[in-house]
C-alpha cells in the first residue's frame, strides 16, 4: 500500500469536488473494489481506536467511576455494597470500550459495502451504466477520509456534532460526482439516485420514531389504568 499516493488521493478529491477529478480518479489503475476496501478498513481501525477515547471522555464528563465514587461516598453505603456497585460501574465502562472498539471496527467496512451496493442498485434501475466496483472505488475516496475526520471530530462535545452536520452535507455533494462519472448519469439522474437512499433512510427513521411513540404511549396509558 503506497500511503503517499493515497493520501494524494484523499486530498485531491477532497480539495477539487468536480466531475474530472473523479472522472480522472476512475481512470486510474488503482480503481478497484481491493482498494477502496483496504481504504475503508484503515479508517475503520482509525475510527474505532478513536472510539475509545469517546467513551473515556464521556464517562469523565457524564459520570466516570471517579465521579461515581464521590457520589456513593455521599450516599453512605455499606462498603461492601459500595464495592460492588464500583466495580458494576467500571465493568460497564470497560464493555462500552469494547463494544465502540468492535462494532467500528466490523460494522464500518460493512455499512459502506451496502451502502454502497444500494446505490448502485438504485443506479441500474435508472439506467447506470457503471459497475460495482468502480463506484464503490470512487466512493472509498472520500469516504475513508472523512470518516477517519468524524472519528477525530466526534471526541469533540457539541462542536463535534455541528462539523459532522457540515461534513454529511459536503458528503452528499461529493457522493453526487461520484455516482455521476460512475454511471455517465445526467445532472437529474444522479441527484435521483443520491436522494432516493435519503429518502428511504429518513422514511425509516420517521417510522421507528412514530413507533417508538406509539408504545411509549400504550405503556404510559396501561399504567395510568392502575
Amino acid at each position: 500500500m503506497d500511503f503517499g499516493a493515497m493520501f494524494q488521493t484523499w486530498m485531491n478529491v477532497l480539495t477539487h469536488p468536480n466531475e474530472q477529478t473523479f472522472i480522472d480518479e476512475s481512470n486510474k489503475p488503482q480503481a478497484k473494489l481491493s482498494t477502496a476496501i483496504i481504504w475503508i478498513v484503515i479508517a475503520a481501525v482509525i475510527v474505532a481506536i478513536f472510539s475509545i477515547f469517546r467513551v473515556l471522555i464521556s464517562a469523565a464528563i457524564g459520570g466516570g467511576p471517579g465521579i461515581f465514587e464521590q457520589v456513593l461516598l455521599q450516599l453512605d453505603l455499606p462498603p461492601e455494597v459500595a464495592e460492588q456497585m464500583m466495580q458494576q460501574a467500571q465493568a460497564s465502562v470497560v464493555s462500552s470500550i469494547f463494544a465502540g472498539f468492535c462494532g467500528a471496527l466490523i460494522g464500518v467496512p460493512l455499512s459502506f459495502l451496502i451502502g454502497s451496493g444500494f446505490y448502485w442498485l438504485v443506479a441500474k434501475l435508472l439506467g447506470g451504466t457503471g459497475s460495482y466496483e468502480g463506484q464503490t472505488y470512487l466512493l472509498g475516496t472520500f469516504t475513508a477520509p472523512l470518516m477517519i475526520v468524524n472519528g477525530i471530530i466526534s471526541i469533540i462535545p457539541i462542536a463535534g456534532g455541528c462539523i459532522a452536520f457540515l461534513i454529511s452535507i459536503y458528503t452528499l455533494v461529493l457522493t453526487y460526482f461520484a455516482l455521476k462519472v460512475s454511471h455517465d448519469f445526467t445532472s437529474g439522474k444522479a441527484i435521483v439516485t443520491l436522494l432516493i437512499p435519503v429518502l428511504i433512510g429518513v422514511l425509516l427513521a420517521c417510522c421507528i420514531i412514530v413507533g417508538v411513540m406509539t408504545m411509549m404511549g400504550a405503556l404510559l396509558g396501561g399504567a395510568n389504568q392502575f
